[in-house]
This record gives C-alpha cells, structure tokens and sequence, in this order.
C-alpha cells in the first residue's frame, strides 16, 4: 500500500513538471506584459483603489449622523441587488445597441455615472454593515481607530465561521481584491458580472431577483463579515501598542506576501492541472488563503498609513482629495471597475489550473494581445463576465 502511494506521488510530480516545463514556453512577449501587469496591480492601481475608499469611508464617518450603520447597509444593498438584476439591460440599453456619434459620448459618461454610483452603493454597504457588526459585538476602538483587544473575542469566531461557510460554498475566492483581481472600463466588463446561480432576466424576474438578494445577501456579506473579522484580528496581533510602526509592518509583509502570492502563481496552476475534484479545491482554498491574508495586510497598511501623513490635520480636505484623486486617476487609466465589490465566483471551477490565475490583465487587454494562453485566462470565469453570461451554466438549476 505504502509502495502504491509512493508510486502516486512520484507520477502527481511528474505530471506537475511535465506542465509546468510546457507553461515556461509562452510567448515572451505575454510574459513580459504578464509582469508589467502585475508591477502596474500592487503599485499603482491598488494603491488608488485604497486611496479611493479610504476617501470615501473617512467622509462619512467624519458626517456620521448623515449616514448611520443601518440605512447604509441597506440602501447599498438594494443598489446592489438593482443593478445586478438589471445588468443585461443596461448592458443591451448602453453597449450594445447601435448609437450615433452624438449618443456614444453621452453612454460614455452613463457608464462613468454608473461606476461611481455602484462604488457609492458598495462603500454603503460595506461601512454599514462593519458598523453595525462593531455594534453588536460592542467592539473598543482607541481614537486612532486601532481595536482594543478586550472583549473582541467575537470577531475570531466570526472570522472562522465565515471562512468555513465560504469555503463550504465554494466561495473563498470571492474574498480577493485589488492587487489581485483588477477591471478595466472595457465596454464588456462595465454592467455585466456574475451571479451565484446565473439566472438571467428573460427566464424569469422573480428567479433573477432572488438569485441576484442571495448573492449580495448571503455570499457578499458573508465577504464582509469575513473581512471585518480578519482586519480586527490583525489589528489585535500587529504590534497594536505603536500604531505607526504597526502600518508599517503591515504594509511590509503585505507587499512580500503579495510578492510571494504573485512568485507561486504558476506552480499553483500546474498542481491544479494535474489534481481534479477535492484534491484541486484544497490546493486552491490553500492558496486563495494566502491571497486573502496579503490583501488584509496590504490594505490595512496603504489605509493605515494615509490616515497618519496624508494631511492628519484636516481630516476631511485629506477624505474629499482622496477619494476625488483616487477615482479620477482610475477613471484616466481606465481602471474604475476595481472599486467595486460584486460577482461571484465558485472556487476551483475552471479547467487547465485557471482556477488559481488572477484576472491582473491590463496591457494584455488594451494592446488585444492574441495569443492561447492570454485569451483563455481572461475569457476564464474568473474575469470575463461577457462569457460567462452569455453561455449556459451548468448549475442552473
């Protein structure tokens, strides 16, 4: 028996190389986009997208009686859950009918109104729901917002429960952001995105609607509570006595684990090629964790760090230029979609080991560089929403 899984294994790596010496022999040109790709993620559009929310959570809390935690959560909810149901419409409406010249600058700037106003409605969601969260397990913040660990024993149980239900779903990878999954404001990849089920409007509202509340519902909330819960306990754990040296670290073993993440991406696609069933999904959720633990860091400390040097003095000119400044450079390099929080994607679910790539294109996108592996990762579900809704699914039940 012994002999046998010795034998296995010998073959599993075997295949691993196999696959992942053809990988080494891409065009040198995708390779080299590859990495500009993802230099351009950590370095610039991650870092707007930061500043972007940071802006616009800051403003709020600073106008906290304009915007309390409940009608928050709520209207962005419903924002959401409209727009998600409503996505091929607009999409028919706004990109592919036929338009006069005159018509194409004004759903030029539809498409920016919607953007924004999508981000409005995901930052709702996302402040409010995390206050209310903090409200209910009466969670201690000290005054430079950094948690006080009595008493926040509640969020690692949340945490928990979450990466478990996530994970149950086949819905970790849901939990990755900026550097790790960016959008351009291509005409494809603006209103469409994909839904738990993918019911789509011409089957039936009533489905397309409830498939649309529990993606927004149940999976992005369990998102958020995840994300919360994970924060806290990093702010708990990281050197919580010195606030600034605690951003830094953060900020430090973020990037060497999004370096990291980034190094291991070709070897977690080769382990996912030759590994099918449960065997793949572990791999992945192994590595989506990692993902999700750079993230935290990352953003805490970008977040963190604009808090204490980016005009300490006056709060809210430091908020209002953050998020004016964030969303216009992402809008000038055609990257405003990264704001947004929504779609869902099922964990190990596409073929070759694309389950572990991330959709980081941007200059393979804009140039249209055509070659297999490039058009076959972004057309994966991970990224293209364009070929995901206009295909059957299979899960459509």
């Amino acid at each position: 028996m012994a002999f046998n899984d010795k034998k296995t294994l010998s073959g599993d790596i075997q295949k691993i190389a196999l696959v992942m010496q053809k990988s080494d022999q891409e065009p040198n040109r995708t390779s080299a986009l590859g990495l500009v790709d993802t230099l351009l993620s950590i370095f610039v559009v991650t870092p707007l997208v930061i500043f972007c929310w940071r802006g616009s959570w800051g403003f709020m809390d600073l106008h906290a009686k304009y915007f309390p935690n409940l009608s928050c959560f709520l209207i962005g909810m419903i924002i959401h859950v409209s727009l998600a149901v409503g996505q091929d419409s607009l999409h028919a409406a706004i990109i592919s009918s036929d338009k006069h010249w005159g018509l194409k600058i004004i759903f030029h700037f539809a498409r920016r109104l919607y953007t924004y106003v999508f981000f409005t409605a995901t930052i709702l969601h996302w402040k409010g729901g995390w206050g209310l969260i903090d409200l209910l397990t009466s969670l201690k913040l000290r005054s430079n917002g950094v948690v006080i660990a009595e008493g926040s024993h509640w969020f690692l149980i949340l945490c928990t429960s979450t990466f478990l239900l996530l994970i149950a779903l086949k819905g970790l990878r849901n939990s990755i952001a900026p550097p790790f999954a960016i959008c351009i404001d291509k005409s494809n990849y603006v209103f469409l995105f994909p839904t738990m089920f993918r019911r789509k409007c011409q089957k039936s509202v009533f489905l397309t609607a409830l498939d649309a509340f529990f993606s927004v519902a149940i999976m992005g909330n369990l998102v958020v509570i995840f994300w919360r819960g994970a924060w806290v306990i990093i702010d708990i754990l990281l050197i919580p006595e010195d606030f600034k040296f605690s951003s830094w670290s953060s900020l430090v073993l973020g990037l060497l684990s999004v370096g990291l993440v980034f190094r291991l991406e070709k070897t977690m696609k080769c382990s996912c090629s030759v590994y099918t069933g449960w065997r793949k999904i572990v791999i992945a959720d192994c590595y989506i964790t990692l993902c999700c633990i750079a993230t935290l860091l990352y953003w805490r400390g970008v977040w963190s760090l604009i808090n204490i040097y980016f005009l300490p003095d006056d709060v809210q000119l430091s908020c209002l230029l953050s998020h004016f400044v964030g969303f216009t450079a992402l809008v000038v390099i055609n990257c405003s979609n990264s704001l947004l929080v929504r779609g869902i994607y099922k964990d190990g679910k596409e073929s070759n080991g694309d389950c572990v790539i991330f959709p980081c294109h941007y200059l393979r996108i804009i140039l249209d560089v055509e070659d297999s592996y490039a058009s076959e990762v972004v057309d994966s579900n991970f990224d293209s929403e364009k070929r995901i809704l206009s295909k059957p699914d299979p899960d459509i039940v």
